[in-house]
């Protein structure tokens, strides 16, 4: 008899340690999922922000080689000299002038193709921040989703500098857990 209740309290045991171990390595597979979820999301993130980077210091360059200011003044300053030099050739009359324009126009034509040529270039960033960001922005989770998303908008629609550095500190508040900014 003492070798039944044993046998059964023996059995007992076993089918709770079985049930037990079952229970953490469940446990445990979901942290480790949980785990390697949160460091995938933390690529992406990091991916995301340095895709964003690159965009901005791309865009910053364009801007500065291409619609700054200056290279405006600059073209212009072509274009009027150009004008002048025909006009002057032409005998600065009134026909003078009229053929000027051509030469005039093509130093403006030929700024305004090389910039939309140099805006082309800017292309691939922007697929590089949509395909960074996309993934994030399909999370479960809509807090980080929405964070994620705004900064790919605040990137691509070029909100400006200030913008795309709030869309990047709300997306890590999001993420670390932090109070947003």
């Amino acid at each position: 008899m003492t070798e039944i209740v044993v046998g059964v309290i023996g059995a007992a045991a076993t089918l709770v340690g079985v049930w037990f171990g079952a229970w953490l390595t469940r446990r445990q597979q979901r942290a480790d999922a949980a785990q390697a979820e949160r460091e995938q999301r933390l690529a992406q993130m990091q991916q995301l922000v340095l895709a964003v980077s690159e965009m901005m210091t791309a865009r910053a360059i364009y801007h500065e080689t291409w619609m700054s200011r200056t290279k405006r003044w600059r073209v212009a300053g072509l274009a009027a000299i150009e004008f002048w030099s025909a006009w002057r050739v032409h005998g600065g009359r009134w026909e003078g002038a009229v053929a000027a324009l051509a030469p005039s126009a093509r130093v403006v034509d030929g700024w305004r193709r090389r910039s939309v040529e140099e805006a082309v270039a800017l292309a691939p960033y922007a697929a590089k921040v949509g395909a960074a960001g996309l993934p994030l922005g399909m999370v479960d989770d809509p807090v980080l989703a929405a964070a994620a998303q705004k900064l790919m908008d605040a990137a691509l629609e070029d909100h400006g500098e200030a913008v795309v550095r709030e869309a990047i500190e709300e997306l890590r508040a999001v993420f670390y857990g932090l109070p947003g900014p």
